[in-house]
């Protein structure tokens, strides 16, 4: 590969994952001939667990960051993926979601699992952690942060889950717990439901393109969540006042035969005065999934602030 193929298609994949320029020309560098730029998970367990992580990552991810989800770019793999994180703000709320812990409820008749039922830190480095699902081919790299960064959250978490009760189920290392067994065992992961486990290249897929969301979006803070066991994703994106949406550049970039999403352009609304910005809806051809995107604007974090204070 030329020079300049490396470069063009170093841009095509900083696009796509908002990976650094030099990690793009390394990237792109050492594909094998044929490679896709964006590749799926070769494992189905790989593209599940996935599906999980955005699931939990919508869930838990609904603090202001300076970029979506508190995630600087993403680095997607045949075995696996890595989310470089952008602060340890983004660590504490994103080990919260992911890391699972048994929580009791005395007007339920069971107890739940939140997080990543089986999930645990399977190594660290200086400069992150990987989280596998225990007996699985399954692998998540969070990096971005010294290793101190990583244990005092994971410390912090612990402490925070016991003194709430609740059973810190990662903390058993290579074990299940006797509960996550039955969790599984009964079935209760939504990954067991058909409507998810078919859908579920979407959320994958959605992930491992994450850099879209502020290298060709713009919007100052995204939010979103899932609907009908997995088969619609929603994302909200809310934009200042003073800036462009967008649109269909993002639905091109998530449509493209190449590198984008088995995704098909199925309707639009427009601007309703005094209401939202309107919504653009993509769906698979072959009906296993939806993507909806619903825009709105917000006023500047200074400017809500102002009110507050003049409210008060």
């Amino acid at each position: 590969m030329s020079v300049t193929q490396i470069s063009r298609r170093a841009r095509t994949y900083a696009l796509y994952t908002g990976a650094p320029r030099q990690l793009a020309c390394e990237v792109v560098a050492a594909l094998q001939p044929g490679a896709p730029l964006i590749p799926a998970p070769a494992e189905h367990a790989q593209l599940l667990f996935e599906s999980e992580i955005f699931y939990w990552l919508l869930n838990s991810m609904r603090d202001y960051f300076e970029y979506p989800f508190g995630i600087r770019y993403v680095q997607p793999t045949a075995d696996g993926l890595r989310l470089h994180l952008e602060s340890p703000a983004s660590l504490d709320r994103l080990l919260a979601g992911l890391l699972p812990c048994r929580v009791s409820f005395d007007h339920r008749e069971r107890d739940e699992i939140y997080g990543l039922y089986g999930v645990r830190i399977c190594a660290r480095t200086e400069t992150g952690i990987e989280l596998k699902r225990l007996g699985q081919p399954t692998s998540l790299k969070l990096t971005g942060l010294p290793r101190r960064a990583f244990d005092k959250a994971e410390a912090a978490l612990a402490q925070q889950v016991e003194e709430s009760g609740a059973e810190a189920c990662w903390r058993t290392q290579n074990a299940w717990t006797d509960y996550e067994m039955r969790w599984d065992a009964e079935r209760q992961p939504l990954i067991y439901e058909p409507i998810w486990r078919n859908a579920a290249w979407l959320p994958s897929g959605l992930l491992r393109r994450l850099g879209l969301l502020h290298t060709v979006a713009v919007p100052q803070v995204v939010t979103g969540h899932e609907s009908r066991l997995g088969e619609w994703w929603i994302l909200e994106l809310d934009h200042f006042p003073d800036t462009g949406l967008r649109r269909a550049e993002l639905v091109n970039a998530l449509t493209d035969p190449e590198h984008g999403l088995p995704l098909e352009l199925r309707g639009h609304r427009d601007l309703t005065p005094g209401e939202s910005l309107g919504l653009v809806l993509l769906k698979a051809p072959n009906q296993t999934a939806a993507l909806q995107l619903r825009y709105d604007r917000t006023a500047p974090r200074c400017s809500l602030r102002s009110v507050g204070a003049s409210a008060s």
